[in-house]
Order: C-alpha cells, then structure tokens, then sequence
C-alpha cells in the first residue's frame, strides 16, 4: 500500500505539460524505431564510440563542445580527406545537423549509422573515416584498435607521407604526394 502511494506522489509532482512532454517523446522514439530512424547503441558500444570521440576532441582542445576545424584540419589532411583548411571546413558543414561549425557527440553518433540530417554530396568522406574509426577498421595494414587516436593519426599520416616516396603504382605516388604538399603547406601557415 506504501509503495502505491509513493506512486501517488511521484505522478503527482509531474505537471500535466511535463506529461504531454514525454508522451510526445515516447510516440517520436516508437516513430521513429517504426522507420529505422531511432538511434539507440548498447552501453559498451556507446562507450567505444565515446573513446574515439574524446581522443579526436582532446588533440587541439579549445574549451568548446564538439570538434571543430582546429581539431579535425591536421588528421583530414594528413589522410587526404581535404587538401586544405577551407575543405576541412566544407566537410565539417556537410555533416553539420545543427549549424555550430562543430561535430558533436550525436552528430558524430549519427555519421556512423548514416543517419546524419544533411545528406549532401561530398560528406562521404567524412562519413565512411568516422565509420571505419568507430568499427575498427580504419587501416587496412595494421590492426590498430587498440591505439588512441593521435597514435592512429600518426601511423596513418606516416604511411600516407611515405607514399609520396615509396609508392610503386603511380596513382598512389601522386595521392601521396597531394597530401604531402597540402600537409607542408598548412605546417607552414601555422
């Protein structure tokens, strides 16, 4: 009988607003899994892809949430997903659901299950580096899983650097030495 009236009162200290509030939310959650829209990841997985988000967060932090250009311009161009601080920034845009110029938490949450907002051409790039990231899948070479994300950036960059110098197939020599120049030139502007 306690308990029941303990019910009472907790029902009783939600306004009737507070009530249409999560009744709205309930039926947006239903819609939404109903269409393959709903994001919901078990603990551990939200915990790995948190991991990886902190790590790329944490590289040049600047006291703000999300990541931003200072943080994402070094890796994207050492990969050769932009050859410049303007396309780092185009991509930051492409995926950008709330217009903050910054990638946050459920930002990057939805890049990897392809549920961004922005569906716009180009965010690929972006999408399928988080994705591989996130799924441990980023180097075809190594297995790198265990590494933080500045150690990754590091193999990667290297791997991408040298290829400029070692690569035998010429497509490969010329992405290498694209990413070569771009890398010098943003290490010059800095």
């Amino acid at each position: 009988m306690e308990s029941s009236n303990s019910d009472n009162n907790k029902s009783e200290k939600l306004s009737m607003s507070q009530i249409r509030n999560k009744l709205r939310g309930y039926e947006t959650k239903r819609w939404q899994q109903s269409r393959g829209k709903y994001l919901e990841f078990d603990i551990n997985t939200t915990n790995k892809f948190k991991k990886y988000y902190v790590d790329i967060a944490s590289i040049n932090p600047d006291g703000e949430d999300g990541m931003g250009i200072d943080q994402l311009e070094e890796p994207f161009i050492s990969l050769g997903l932009a050859y410049n601080r303007e396309e780092v920034s185009d991509l930051i845009r492409s995926v950008d659901d709330d217009g903050s110029n910054r990638i946050e938490f459920d930002e990057f949450l939805r890049i990897i299950h392809n549920k961004s907002k922005k569906k716009a051409k180009g965010n690929e790039k972006i999408t399928n580096f988080f994705k591989s990231l996130a799924h441990d899948n980023i180097s075809n070479e190594s297995d790198l899983r265990h590494f933080s994300f500045k150690t990754i950036m590091g193999i990667l960059r290297r791997s991408n650097l040298l290829k400029a110098f070692l690569a035998e197939d010429k497509k490969e020599k010329e992405e290498g030495e694209k990413v070569l120049k771009a890398f010098s030139t943003m290490l010059e502007k800095k």
